[in-house]
């Protein structure tokens, strides 16, 4: 990614962040995606380990993480980002744990020099909007020890409800949106970012040679997308209910790749 375009996503993130606990974070459905990630990665990540997490946004995940003893270096490409989640921290006392900085996923070679993490984590597809993820790859294996879990929320390409809802309300091209190759994110003029959408059997091929991979989960795949919130507001119950059956089935043949996004773990192989 080139300056400008690190500048573009900048300002698309940086104006996202003044929506994005109430647009996701605090609905019922962005809670219930989390908790099941949150499920995981605290068998992934435990106290003492220091930890490197991209794309950190406000810094929700950092603070869980924090607060069960782990340290982590947060990383995300916008200011106001990592000035949200530096506020969290601070009103949680977790901030001693946590390192934040403003830093694209690009530039994490400039953490060379800072030793070697004992794992690494990117959440909700922050690994999606990045331009060259192949050199990002290479990076992250120079960055964590040998056995190191790397643990991937990536956007999930086939998503049961998105394409029968959207196929119901006669937008086909938005059914099946996230079998596109690239889309665009936009806000305002120059606010813009550039949205991917690999297989889960393309990651694991750019994540080797560096990386193995151990574990595949859907997240979201009976449960609704954030974006149809209204309806689990009006049905917290079935929503409760399609959450829980959502962790029953999410491992599964099939299903372990569907989903409104796909929990991938890797294992950093010997150097």
């Amino acid at each position: 990614m080139n300056a400008q375009s690190i500048d573009s996503a900048q300002a698309y993130w940086d104006t996202a962040a003044e929506t994005y606990d109430l647009d996701f974070a605090n609905t019922l459905i962005g809670r219930a995606q989390r908790e099941a990630i949150w499920r995981e990665i605290a068998k992934v990540f435990t106290a003492g380990q220091r930890i490197l997490e991209l794309n950190c946004g406000t810094g929700i995940d950092a603070v869980f993480l924090a607060n069960r003893g782990v340290r982590i270096l947060a990383c995300d490409i916008a200011p106001r980002m990592i000035e949200l989640a530096q506020r969290r921290a601070n009103s949680t006392q977790t901030n001693e744990q946590i390192d934040f900085r403003v830093l694209a996923t690009e530039n994490i070679e400039s953490l060379d020099k800072e030793g070697l993490f004992d794992g690494a984590f990117s959440n909700f597809s922050g690994l999606n909007c990045v331009d060259d993820l192949p050199a990002v790859a290479q990076k992250l294996a120079r960055l964590l020890r040998p056995g190191a879990r790397l643990v991937l929320c990536v956007i999930g390409r086939f998503v049961p409800w998105e394409i029968v809802w959207y196929l119901a309300h006669g937008n086909p091209h938005r059914a099946f949106l996230r079998f596109k190759k690239v889309t665009v994110g936009r806000i305002g003029k120059d606010a813009v970012v550039s949205v991917r959408y690999p297989s889960v059997r393309k990651l694991a091929s750019i994540f080797s040679p560096g990386f193995r991979i151990k574990k595949r989960q859907g997240i979201g795949i009976t449960l609704p997308p954030s974006y149809l919130e209204h309806l689990g507001q009006k049905f917290p119950l079935l929503l409760n209910r399609l959450a829980n059956f959502d962790h029953r089935i999410g491992c599964l043949p099939l299903m372990r790749s569907m989903g409104d996004c796909v929990l991938l773990q890797f294992e950093r192989t010997e150097r």
